[in-house]
């Protein structure tokens, strides 16, 4: 059975992406954690992975197109699988689903966009709130695998800050920002829902105890821990994955060097 994969909500401020570069195209075999396209978000451009196994058989969105986050990107299947009522009937429904949700999408957008200006008012200045990361379309919550800094390290825009396990996979979580990591809400093995407080960066020395102290009172579900073997067999798991990944990335970054060559020389 087809999958329908539809753009991801890569950071928590994401509302769109642009997809910038397509790294499989339609026909393609696709393996589980092959990195699909590269999507530019709102503060970054990110690579995303498929979470399922099959042929690329559509492409939604073209290179260099924006879209909506949940709007249709690619559908995966069995190689000359019929996905013409994904394509037809889904697509018609869509369209009525947004044109009758678009005007409570305009009183939440002024009811959020309220409080989250008073909110932003009472951080310190450069202090920023992170929090769990949807990073695929059914995610309801997240675990911390592994930490990649602890309390007190300097953090660049673009660092990997954890390493989170989803409903479907376990996938890196970078930085979109740049500071000091100044509190761990979730410590490994550790789940809780989208949107709960992950960490806190900013300025070196700054107060954040009140702020952390708030959001849970205001916030979270209870977290669940994981066992420590549970938790240790999880890390051999991703270390052996990161070296897969980077195995495939070299691959393409190969690749791409042949096909500049050949052009060059053509």
């Amino acid at each position: 059975m087809a999958e329908v994969i539809n753009m991801p909500r890569l950071s928590d401020t994401m509302e769109e992406g642009t997809v910038a570069s397509w790294l499989k195209k339609v026909g393609d075999k696709v393996e589980e954690g092959d990195i699909l396209a590269e999507i530019e978000t709102d503060k970054a451009t990110m690579e995303f992975e498929s979470f399922n196994e099959g042929t690329l058989l559509h492409i939604g969105i073209e290179e260099g197109e924006t879209a909506k986050v949940d709007t249709l990107l690619a559908i995966i299947g069995e190689e000359g699988e019929d996905i013409s009522s994904y394509l037809n009937g889904d697509a018609a429904s869509d369209d009525s689903e947004e044109v009758n949700s678009d005007s409570e999408e305009k009183e939440t957008e002024t009811e959020t966009e309220s409080s989250d200006s008073s909110e932003e008012q009472e951080l310190p200045e450069g202090v920023i709130v992170v929090t769990m990361p949807r990073l695929s379309d059914t995610m309801e919550e997240g675990t911390v695998a592994t930490w990649l800094k602890k309390v007190g390290d300097e953090v660049e825009e673009g660092d990997i800050l954890a390493e989170i396990e989803t409903d479907k996979a376990t996938m890196e979580f970078e930085s979109f920002q740049s500071g000091n990591l100044l509190y761990i809400g979730l410590e490994e093995g550790e789940s809780a829902k989208v949107d709960s407080l992950l960490a806190i960066i900013g300025p070196k020395g700054t107060d954040v105890s009140g702020i952390a102290k708030n959001f849970k009172s205001e916030g979270a579900e209870p977290k669940k821990e994981a066992p420590k073997a549970e938790v240790k067999k999880k890390r051999q798991k991703l270390k052996l994955k990161r070296l897969k990944k980077r195995k495939k990335l070299q691959k393409l970054q190969l690749r791409r060097q042949l096909q500049d060559v050949f052009l060059c020389l053509h």
